[in-house]
């Protein structure tokens, strides 16, 4: 999925240059930024016995925030722009399971760790006091971290998504810049299992209704 995001951004860069003449100079803007974050989804978890029959079925609603870094370059002129952002890794908090809080007692651990998440957006400027909207599709790695009595894992998962955001983009001198911007994602559901078989307690675990909203402050230079 990686490689599509990046071919899509190729072939639209080359857009906004071939549509230099039309839409006016293109301009490449680099930024750094600092974000807070809150993420929330339903989590189900469906375990089977031997036979392959389910047995217990789980599900929580869960929240979490976190903070981190992000970069992103854009090309495009006073009205439109095409983007890429790429963030820090970020984690959630780890859960442990019923008694076995006990350090001792092999609990039963599990968290996810986020890495390359990724957006590819179109950014359209209002003749307003410097603001903005921009929407796109995102991409990121669930990484997760899991120990158990059994000693079975689960694999990662691309989770894919969609992003709207709303901004304000002020212009400093020699060609440096502030935004503050706040944005809101939706991701597609993910479901993974344990690898086992039928005959060997297979369990799936789900991820829905994923979303989130993300406040960020970032520094920008336009060339």
């Amino acid at each position: 999925m990686k490689k599509v995001l990046l071919i899509i951004f190729a072939g639209m860069l080359s857009i906004s240059q071939a549509s230099a003449n039309i839409l006016g100079d293109a301009r490449i803007t680099l930024g750094l930024g600092y974000s807070e974050a809150v993420f929330a989804a339903t989590g189900q978890e469906r375990n089977h016995d031997e036979t392959g029959t389910l047995r217990t079925t789980v599900e929580e609603y869960g929240a979490f925030n976190e903070e981190f870094a992000s970069a992103f370059v854009e090309a495009g002129n006073d009205q439109f722009s095409i983007g890429i952002s790429l963030a820090s890794k970020f984690n959630t908090p780890e859960n442990i399971s019923g008694d076995e809080v006990v350090l001792t007692n092999a609990a039963n651990r599990v968290s996810a760790e986020f890495e390359n998440f990724m957006n590819i957006y179109g950014l359209v400027r209002i003749p307003l006091g410097g603001l903005y909207v921009k929407a796109g599709y995102a991409s990121v790695d669930a990484v997760v971290q899991n120990t158990s009595r059994s000693g079975v894992t689960y694999p990662d998962a691309d989770i894919d998504g969609y992003t709207v955001a709303f901004g304000w983009d002020q212009e400093l001198a020699n060609g440096f810049g502030i935004r503050a911007e706040i944005q809101g994602h939706e991701f597609d559901d993910v479901e993974v299992n344990n690898g086992v078989a039928a005959t060997g307690n297979v369990n799936y675990i789900k991820i829905s209704d994923m979303i989130g909203a993300t406040g960020t402050i970032s520094v920008t230079k336009t060339f």
